[in-house]
């Protein structure tokens, strides 16, 4: 049988490629098969006799038994290759002005990071990435926020679900703590910012209005700003928010892909009032 050959290649195409979000292409490249030596009869462990027969995967496309989706089978093992959506998670961070004036909404700061990896390298995104095995979904979102900008963040509530084509996002509303104070005038500011130009080209501090003024080819993704409104209306203290106990529906929206002329590029899966 097969099955290490087709292990290999598996692996060898998850590391190959990953899927891009709003990429109308986005899919996995298709190395081709890796060729495996034979081993040589003095290197077999019965000490001699012919060579071992070689089995090559061959994938072909075909819908396996029970299931109704069109697989990758390989057609001298029954191997098959599943292609399923990543799962990416991230954070609406944010950094709240200690030195506000009392009896004023406090300031509040988002993070948000430069991508220096395509898609979309150049533009500001929030600190978001692939779900590695072995985390949960919120220390994920706090290691994508740490790599991407050094900022150590606390993630909270989930504040939204996307589903896009090849990965679903879940976002969460997340704290940045601590800061520094000028002894001279008396302000804080946000704790530092480090990249090292790799996954992120810098990282700053913005306010919603910052945010708000950015044309949309400023920032990386729809979904950038529909994860801020969504907080500003929800959870910001300058729009009014107070721990009251209530309970916010996570935003759920569905990319609509291909676009449809006319129509919204999303369709939100819920009716959030209520």
């Amino acid at each position: 049988r097969c099955v290490p050959q087709a292990a290999a290649l598996i692996s060898a195409r998850v590391m190959a490629t990953r899927v891009m979000a709003f990429a109308p292409s986005a899919g996995r490249v298709r190395p081709k098969p890796r060729r495996v030596p034979t081993r040589a009869a003095s290197d077999r462990a019965d000490g001699g006799g012919d060579a071992a027969p070689r089995l090559e995967p061959s994938f072909q496309r075909a819908v396996p038994p029970g299931e109704t989706h069109e697989r990758d089978v390989c057609t001298t093992c029954g191997f098959v290759d599943y292609k399923n959506p990543k799962v990416v998670v991230g954070s609406v961070a944010v950094w709240v002005d200690p030195g506000s004036p009392e009896g004023f909404p406090p300031t509040e700061k988002i993070l948000l990071c430069k991508r220096g990896i395509e898609p979309r390298i150049g533009k500001w995104g929030l600190p978001q990435g692939f779900m590695e095995l072995g985390e949960t979904s919120r220390e994920g979102a706090a290691r994508e926020a740490f790599e991407e900008s050094g900022a150590s963040v606390v993630p909270g509530v989930l504040l939204s679900v996307y589903n896009l084509p090849g990965q679903v996002q879940l976002l969460y509303v997340a704290t940045i703590a601590g800061g520094t104070v000028d002894d001279a005038t008396g302000e804080h500011a946000p704790p530092a910012l480090n990249t090292d130009g790799t996954e992120s080209l810098e990282a700053g501090y913005f306010t919603y209005d910052d945010i708000a003024g950015m044309d949309d080819d400023e920032l990386a993704f729809p979904t950038v700003r529909w994860a801020i409104d969504y907080w500003r209306a929800n959870y910001s203290r300058v729009a009014g928010f107070t721990r009251t106990g209530r309970v916010v529906q996570p935003q759920q929206r569905v990319k609509r892909w291909p676009p449809v002329e006319g129509e919204p590029g999303f369709v939100d899966e819920v009716d959030y009032a209520y």
